[in-house]
């Protein structure tokens, strides 16, 4: 799953670098390029989301070693 994570991580940053540097250079295709730039910015939220929350249940299962 953290291949996945990563994989959705570069992708998103890809999308969304590509649809802001249209949009704020003023290119052709800036107007077509907001719908994949916020699927850029979904894909970076819930990829730091899964690492967020995978690094968090392995904390908690380190201290349960500690407390056994």
């Amino acid at each position: 799953m953290n291949r996945i994570a990563l994989f959705a991580l570069i992708i998103g940053i890809i999308l969304a670098f590509v649809a802001y540097y249209t949009d704020f250079n003023d290119l052709p295709g800036a107007t077509e390029l907001r719908a994949p730039g916020f699927v850029g910015y979904i894909l970076i939220i819930s990829a730091l989301g899964w690492f967020s929350l995978n690094t968090l249940h392995q904390w908690g299962r380190e201290s349960r070693l500690y407390y056994s």
